[in-house]
């Protein structure tokens, strides 16, 4: 809206300066015509009583119209005289008499032509010399009117175009960080940090346990990032044996090695313009490293069996969930290489330094296996939600997800119950009874009536005590309201629940 009013308010400041030319000088028809560069005048302006709506999208041509070209390159105002033979300006849509007032006055800032003004009249002799002389004084300051509009215009569409790009780049991140959940202070640092590193083209190091989420982060910060558009090749380097690590790293040529019956060309060029991970760094193999260093300093390497450099455009994010300081001060990793790529190392913590997380990532996992299943109840009971909070997840955020996952199909009634919540490695959960009470005898197995009506309590209570209704306890459950109030009845279940 400002854009559109800086534009507005230039146009304005061009009619009043016609409306305030038309109180001292009498015409019919005053004209401003902005000059584009390529021999054209396009109509910025009309004022008068000729003027109509032909003139709004009028373009004059100086290649079709040299008579006029020649005045208006003297670059001063001219009068043209009764009997000075010429062609109308605007012959082709106006018909005036052929003795009529005619004046223009080219339009100059610093010497380059950036317009034209025209005054008609019908009647003869209507403009004097002191009007021409008053008219190209007053033309220098419609020059800078004129530009001004035209800055005004460019500042409003690249206005308009940044505000575009801003609202892409926010729908953009929304959707980017739209499966990387999580509310914790120590999450949220990683999440600053992608924002940060991900417009640049520097080299990142993802460093974290297996399963917190590395490859997630570094497609974030691919999809953020100016090179979107173009590939994200990842690479584990884990899988890779030492003979063909540079091979799939760098390509081939035919004829290579005892296979090689084709061209193949590597991960490198196939992330061309766009983003190479590398997970698990630090398994490549050492005699590797070297030329992976060269690749990375100068952006050149030959392919096995090949003598043709091959120039490449990547950006590198590579990941680790050993400590490389370490392993360089044993000789296993390269420094200069590990220099090379920690040029913006970011540590992603394990799931047990950010429990507050655990319910929110649960529930995000819930959710989706909803989506996918199109089960419409789906929850954790209080007991199991104790389960998964005291367990310290050793296997990180990629654990917790197929526990829930394998939770969700054993949960047939849609209530995950602590038995549900299983593979669990046992002497990791801290045994709670001892930690809050002393040990009691084993409590005994509850009724079935039990167990029903302490799952429609639960679905009441996140229903908000409604029955019917999408969001009601009866669609909760998957039964029909007229249903769940029987059950209710039966068991002994009043409207306090």
């Amino acid at each position: 809206m400002a854009g559109e009013s800086i534009i507005m308010d230039s146009s304005r400041l061009l009619e009043t300066i016609l409306q305030a030319l038309g109180e001292l000088v009498e015409f019919e028809l005053a004209v401003i015509l902005k000059y584009d560069g390529n021999q054209n005048l396009h109509v910025i302006k009309a004022l008068g009583p000729l003027a109509n709506k032909a003139l709004s999208f009028y373009v004059l041509s100086l290649e079709d119209r040299p008579d006029l070209a020649a005045v208006i390159f003297q670059r001063r105002a001219h009068l043209f005289s009764p009997n000075e033979a010429h062609v109308d300006t605007y012959a082709d849509i106006l018909d005036l008499p052929d003795q009529h007032s005619c004046l223009i006055s080219p339009l100059i800032i610093e010497d380059e032509i950036v317009g034209l003004l025209t005054l008609d009249h019908r009647s003869c002799n209507r403009f004097s010399p002191a009007i021409v002389r008053f008219v190209e004084t007053l033309s220098k300051l419609m020059s800078i009117a004129l530009i001004q509009l035209d800055v005004s215009r460019n500042l409003a569409q690249e206005n308009s175009r940044l505000l575009q790009e801003r609202n892409q780049l926010l729908r953009a991140e929304s959707e980017v960080f739209s499966h990387l959940v999580g509310e914790s202070s120590e999450w949220r640092q990683v999440l600053d940090a992608v924002k940060l590193v991900a417009s640049t083209s520097v080299p990142v190091l993802l460093q974290g346990e297996t399963g917190t989420g590395k490859e997630e982060i570094a497609r974030a910060i691919h999809r953020l990032s100016p090179r979107s558009r173009f590939p994200f090749v990842p690479l584990n380097c884990s899988a890779l044996t030492p003979t063909l690590a540079e091979s799939e790293l760098f390509g081939h040529e035919k004829g290579a090695f005892t296979g090689a019956l084709a061209l193949k060309r590597g991960r490198f060029e196939l992330a061309h313009q766009g983003t190479l991970f590398l997970d698990e760094i630090g398994d490549l193999p050492l005699e590797l490293q070297p030329k992976l260093l060269r690749a990375l300093q100068e952006g050149v390497f030959e392919r096995v069996g090949g003598e043709k450099p091959v120039q490449v455009d990547v950006r590198i994010i590579a990941a680790t969930h050993v400590n490389l300081q370490r392993a360089v001060e044993t000789g296993a990793f390269r420094e200069d290489l590990y220099y090379r790529l920690a040029v913006f190392p970011i540590e992603l913590p394990p799931l047990r330094k950010r429990t507050s997380d655990v319910h929110v990532l649960a529930d995000f996992f819930l959710r989706k296996t909803r989506e996918r299943s199109g089960r419409q109840v789906l929850t954790l009971s209080p007991e199991a939600l104790d389960r998964i909070q005291r367990y310290p997840w050793p296997g990180n955020v990629r654990e917790l997800k197929n526990v829930i996952e394998r939770a969700s199909i054993l949960a047939v009634d849609g209530l995950i119950r602590p038995e549900h919540i299983t593979g669990l490695r046992s002497a990791s959960i801290p045994d709670s009874s001892q930690v809050d009470t002393p040990r009691m005898e084993e409590p005994r197995p509850r009724l079935l009536n039990e167990a029903m009506a302490e799952h429609i309590r639960i679905a009441l209570k996140a229903s908000g005590g409604k029955i019917y209704g999408p969001n009601g306890a009866a669609a909760r459950l998957g039964l029909k309201p007229s249903t769940l109030q029987s059950r209710m009845k039966k068991l002994g279940i009043g409207k306090e629940w």
